[in-house]
């Protein structure tokens, strides 16, 4: 009566259908089920044994607690020989159990599970691996742990790189696509972990070119932007195999910028605007950028960046209070002042009237001055080798030293330096 008790709490009040030697079945089924709780494997195996051999569909729990048994053997021994029986015989438990009891979903999962464990390491191993990934998706997609959707494409990856080419690059996508809706039914918080790692796996198994990137991922993409994980997906492979022409890419840029706003982001947005030669849409970014930025080193960078664009476009006035608002927030950013200097230096045939030749040349005393102070003095040498002469400077009545106003869009005050003969 004790023992029957027992052995219906082990089994959770189980129905167990004891074989004809009921007797010599509980006494094994205690001595296995102990020897598990104990970990003192190597003493319940051969109890186990018996009960498998005599009464395989004794009761699920059987299988459950022989999971347990071989996995503790196959932690345990040293033996390389033993480890792989163990490890054989824990998967071959797992058809046994869908022999008896069926629920081929779960216990397919489980064994995936555990033949990656086992055998992701063993290129020899690697086919017989994939038929137990391929059969256990077939049955129990939606059971798949997230774990196991990662481990598939990894052992597709893994044996492709040894040799095996059963699977075409088609096929690989397919088995991708499938796993990628399972992984977002899932509302687990570590399937966009699980995703980018389903990402990388498939850069890191085939080839691809833009054109079916753009197909396979950048059109459906394209049917609705809102997909903020479709738009992360179409970014790294885009980025990945070099196809940031296609226009899901920068859409894909946008939508991720809209759900999560990141200075990086926006960046990248206006550097594409930039070689597209579309200044108002990358202006409109580099702003974006700046607002979001929160450490000053960073905005100094991004206010130098929107300089530097108001440069390239010929906005000069916009360009010097880029740069200075880049000072501000940094006032080493010797660069800034190169840049102003340069633009100074860049504008005598806009601002010359032609009736002075001083009042003309002055916007090279305000380069030099900018160039000053970004320390480069091969610049100020090249700014002061436009300077008006002393004799220049004399016949209209003015001296070395004062200070005179530049005009034009520059309107800043200088000290009237000669050009050294």
């Amino acid at each position: 009566m004790i023992i029957t008790l027992c052995l219906t709490e082990v089994v959770d009040a189980q129905e167990i259908n004891w074989p004809d030697d009921t007797a010599q079945a509980q006494t094994n089924w205690v001595l296995f089920t102990d020897g598990v709780r104990a970990k003192t494997y190597a003493e319940a195996l051969e109890s186990f044994r018996w009960l498998l051999n005599q009464a395989p569909d004794l009761t699920p729990t059987l299988y459950i607690q022989g999971e347990k048994l071989f996995k503790g053997l196959v932690a345990e021994t040293g033996d390389p020989e033993k480890r792989e029986q163990y490890q054989r015989q824990q998967l071959n438990l797992y058809d046994q159990r869908i022999q008896y009891f069926s629920d081929e979903a779960k216990v397919m999962n489980r064994k995936a599970h555990a033949a990656y464990q086992y055998y992701r390491d063993k290129p020899e191993k690697y086919a017989e691996l994939l038929e137990v990934f391929e059969h256990a998706f077939q049955v129990s997609q939606q059971q798949f742990s997230s774990a196991n959707l990662v481990a598939y494409l990894d052992v597709i990856r893994r044996y492709r790189k040894a040799g095996g080419s059963e699977l075409s690059d088609e096929e690989i996508l397919h088995r991708y696509d499938q796993l990628s809706k399972v992984l977002q039914q899932k509302s687990k918080p570590d399937a966009k972990e699980k995703q980018e790692l389903l990402d990388k796996l498939l850069i890191a198994t085939i080839t691809l070119d833009c054109a079916t990137i753009q197909e396979k991922f950048g059109n459906p993409f394209l049917q609705d932007t809102t997909q903020l994980d479709w738009a992360k997906k179409v970014i790294a492979l885009a980025l990945a195999y070099q196809c940031s022409d296609a226009l899901s890419f920068m859409t894909a840029l946008r939508t991720v910028l809209r759900y999560e706003p990141s200075v990086g982001t926006a960046k990248t947005i206006a550097k594409l605007y930039e070689i597209r030669d579309k200044p108002q849409n990358a202006e409109t970014y580099w702003q974006q950028a700046i607002t979001l930025a929160k450490e000053n080193n960073e905005k100094a960078e991004l206010w130098y960046s929107l300089a530097q664009h108001y440069q390239r476009n010929n906005r000069k006035p916009q360009a010097r209070e880029a740069a200075r608002k880049s000072i501000q927030q940094n006032t080493s950013k010797k660069e800034a002042h190169k840049l102003i200097g340069d633009l100074y230096f860049s504008s005598f045939d806009n601002c010359k009237g032609g009736k002075s030749i001083v009042q003309d040349r002055a916007v090279y005393w305000a380069a030099y001055e900018m160039y000053q102070r970004a320390g480069r003095s091969d610049l100020m040498q090249q700014a002061e080798q436009q300077f008006p002469t002393m004799e220049q400077i004399f016949q209209e009545d003015l001296k070395k030293g004062e200070v005179m106003q530049v005009g034009c869009w520059i309107n800043e005050e200088v000290v009237i330096r000669p050009r050294l003969q």
